[in-house]
């Protein structure tokens, strides 16, 4: 089982166009979430310090948020006509394409232009990863997709606005 983990994680950083589609037909969903909780833990250590509450609800947050952005670019995809893989594959294939995130905090370290500079590496490096997978998972070449993520973010935002909105109007109804 860990060895299936680990060639996943050595292949989304050095084959990631296989074992994406590896991942598509056969998705690890428990594998994702590991990547994932270990990127928002380490993450959370990175920004806040070691404290066990600040990494659990670094990594509960971390999981809402990736798994809500990719119902959003699923539902996209079908609003489009695009007919997804399942929920799981585009869940596996998103949470291993955040694998680049890990070089954020050594980029960040060395401070200065260069760590500036190695961080913004790293930042497009996530999102090309992140493309790249839904690219897989949808089927899609990459550059049709690099409209659609936006638009999946916009949609976050939007729909986010409109619940402020609507439980801003309830409360003022009372």
């Amino acid at each position: 089982m860990l060895d299936s983990l680990l060639d996943n994680i050595y292949g989304a950083w050095f084959m990631p166009e296989r074992t994406f589609r590896a991942l598509r037909e056969q998705p690890v969903l428990w594998q994702a979430f590991v990547v994932v909780g270990l990127l928002n833990s380490l993450d959370a250590v990175r920004r806040t310090g070691a404290s066990l509450p600040g990494m659990i609800l670094a990594v509960l947050m971390g999981a809402l948020g990736w798994v809500t952005l990719t119902a959003l670019l699923q539902l996209l995809a079908f609003c489009f006509g695009r007919s997804a893989p399942s929920f799981a594959a585009l869940l596996c294939l998103t949470g291993f394409a955040g694998l680049p995130w890990l070089l954020l905090g050594p980029a960040q370290s060395l401070g200065g232009v260069a760590g500036s500079l190695l961080g913004l590496v790293a930042l497009l490096w996530f999102v090309v990863w992140q493309v790249r997978a839904a690219a897989v998972a949808l089927d899609l070449e990459w550059w049709r997709l690099v409209g659609l993520i936006p638009l999946t973010f916009l949609g976050g935002i939007l729909a986010l606005s409109w619940l402020t909105s609507g439980i801003v109007a309830l409360a003022s109804l009372s």
